[in-house]
């Protein structure tokens, strides 16, 4: 099911180049939530920016019609999805509605900065900022005092208090890999989006520092069957945006195997002559392989009933556990204000991610730790715990984070 079918369309006047979409709210069923309430009763909370008494307004910046929209389509499925399940809860505090605005600025940053004071002025906080808007948008968050969630992470994203993230920073996963296979000849292909940029300017660090034999940097606009076979490479990291995924996977000479980032590939895509490993950092797509991944499935059966098995879509859910807490807890006292939420997120320390990523210790000494990572492959077997068609090859932590932080934080 496409993620616009779970929204109703309402016009918004600071929308002209996209789509304002509006959360449908009335939906059934259960499942197992963080919640500060306990069933106590609590005053009510006074109106704020995003809050009118009785509906709670968060802000989606994505791309749903330009170059990655496939990407963002999924992991708003995820969003609604929870959200959804939420709401049919009797909402946050058992008593608030969530609602989602959403500016769809197709691709291009330019349109984000322009439209998103004007959002700003109807929401919460941000609960789904992708990547390509993410400078743009950051100067705002600073003035505003505005909390924003990052479904993907680099060290600077992690290090901000205002970023909400949930997986490893892709520095991490680059030392991490290196690590393991220290002796392999590697090529890094990078673009110029903020996670490869990220990953390029680290790659050289986190080789030297993991005593890597060999690691060559290649451009995705490069001939990379030439540069790669040149490089003799067994191993290739892809950090590519969606729009590049076709070239890296046709353009790869034969009998290498690729790493990506299992919640920004396109899975759909192979061949037989190249073994894909996806790196991911939630349970295997199995209802009893972690805690919160019984209810995950269930409110997708409920709210996206036709999507397939797809980190995609569990990285938009999963994205949402830590501002939920947060809006509890500011239910609880009694206050939704974005500075009282701000102060809220940085007097936390561990959460409970509900087994669907690693629990996150948030205090000031431990922001930008390193966590597990997962190395699946693609396996050409009919049966397979994963219904993705996956299996777990390793789980990675890069042991020399510390180290590598300490050089590119300066």
């Amino acid at each position: 099911m496409a993620i616009v079918a779970e929204f109703g369309v309402r016009g918004r006047r600071f929308l002209s180049h996209a789509a304002a979409l509006l959360l449908v709210v009335a939906c059934s069923g259960g499942g197992e939530r963080p919640s500060g309430l306990n069933g106590e009763q609590v005053a009510s909370v006074e109106r704020s920016v995003g809050f009118d008494g009785n509906i709670i307004r968060l802000g989606v910046i994505a791309d749903l019609t330009g170059p990655a929209s496939a990407l963002d389509r999924a992991r708003l499925t995820g969003v609604s999805a929870y959200w959804s399940d939420v709401n049919a809860q009797g909402g946050v505090g058992g008593r608030y509605s969530v609602e989602l605005e959403i500016l769809d600025h197709r691709g291009d940053p330019q349109i984000a900065e322009q439209y998103v004071p004007v959002l700003l002025n109807e929401v919460v906080a941000l609960t789904f900022i992708n990547e390509t808007a993410m400078g743009a948008v950051h100067p705002f968050l600073v003035a505003e005092q505005v909390l924003g969630v990052a479904p993907t992470s680099t060290l600077d994203w992690e290090s901000d208090p205002r970023f909400l993230t949930h997986v490893p920073p892709v520095e991490a996963m680059v030392l991490a890999l290196f690590e393991n296979a220290s002796s392999s000849k590697w090529c890094v292909v990078t673009d110029g989006s903020p996670l490869g940029i990220a990953v390029r300017n680290s790659s050289m660090r986190a080789a030297r520092i993991a005593g890597a034999k060999s690691v060559t940097l290649i451009e995705v606009e490069e001939d990379l069957n030439s540069a790669i076979t040149a490089a003799a490479c067994e191993l290739v990291l892809a950090e590519v945006a969606e729009r590049f995924q076709t070239k890296v996977v046709t353009s790869l000479p034969a009998n290498r195997k690729i790493f990506r980032q299992a919640g920004l590939a396109n899975t759909v895509m192979k061949r037989d002559d190249l073994q894909f490993a996806y790196v991911d950092a939630g349970p295997s797509w199995d209802v009893d392989s972690s805690v919160g991944m019984r209810p995950f499935l269930a409110a997708l059966l409920r709210h996206a009933p036709d999507v397939q098995p797809d980190t995609r879509v569990r990285d938009g859910y999963v994205s949402q556990i830590r501002l939920h807490q947060l809006l509890e807890q500011a239910v609880v006292e009694g206050d939704l204000r974005r500075p009282s939420l701000f102060a809220t997120n940085e007097a936390q320390e561990q959460i409970n991610m509900l087994g669907l990523a690693e629990d996150l210790n948030v205090s000031a000494g431990q922001r930008s730790m390193p966590r597990n990572m997962n190395v699946r492959l693609a396996s050409g077997g009919e049966e397979s715990l994963d219904g993705r068609g996956w299996e777990l090859e390793r789980q990675l932590r890069a042991e020399n984070f510390g180290a590598l932080a300490s050089e590119l934080l300066g």
